[in-house]
């Protein structure tokens, strides 16, 4: 019950903190881009993550305060993983391939610049801590794998069908389906869905694994 509660109050603290943050970038996102925003990746990802977010808390706190201590509803829980996955696929995208093309001082600026600095580093980073510490489940199921590319297949595909009916421009390079070969966009866009895969599948047995780990510690 010791490790329980201390899980638990570990992922309600990190997650409301993430809830401040997410607010925060969104409202500087909000500022300079206005409806734009919700053309990125990013800025979407983020804003389900903290829809996401507050639902998770809430759950958190009725199992942590209650006196039934009723467990997270397992929807629940998958909707919060594929939020982390989301929320990691563009930390990954951003360090192995936006910020070294943008070329000197590319780290600092998509990492720390604006709301990146919450959308692209502090918001992934620590939901990707809270669920692999503490809210993991116990075994691998490449089905969640799957289910957790579904957002960036979706945003992907109507991004695509968007530039290509001339309705929205980019906002990403390789979505500039009229500035290069179309099969360049549908190779590009095949890579992030790898990744999306690749790192979800990663911070699922992460997850598992350190849940195992602290099950042992309480047995």
């Amino acid at each position: 019950m010791r490790n329980r509660n201390f899980r638990l109050t570990m992922s309600l603290i990190i997650n409301v903190i993430i809830i401040v943050l997410e607010i925060i970038g969104t409202a500087i996102c909000a500022g300079g881009t206005g409806l734009e925003m919700f053309s990125f990746y990013t800025t979407d990802s983020n804003i389900f993550a903290l829809t996401v977010c507050i639902v998770f808390a809430f759950f958190t706190a009725r199992s942590l305060f209650s006196p039934k201590k009723p467990d997270i509803p397992k929807p629940i829980r998958t909707l919060k993983y594929i939020s982390v996955c989301c929320l990691n696929v563009t930390f990954v995208v951003v360090v192995t391939i936006f910020a070294p093309v943008f070329g000197e001082g590319g780290y600092e600026y998509m990492l720390f610049n604006g709301d990146f600095l919450y959308f692209h580093f502090s918001c992934p980073l620590l939901s990707l801590i809270s669920f692999v510490l503490f809210e993991g489940g116990t075994k691998y199921d490449a089905g969640l794998s799957f289910a957790a590319t579904i957002p960036t297949l979706l945003y992907a595909f109507v991004a695509v069908i968007l530039n290509l009916l001339n309705i929205m421009e980019g906002p990403y390079p390789f979505l500039y389906v009229y500035e290069q070969p179309l099969h360049l966009s549908f190779l590009w866009l095949i890579l992030f869905i790898d990744i999306a895969f690749l790192s979800a599948s990663l911070i699922q047995k992460l997850g598992s694994t350190f849940t195992a780990i602290a099950e042992k510690i309480k047995s």
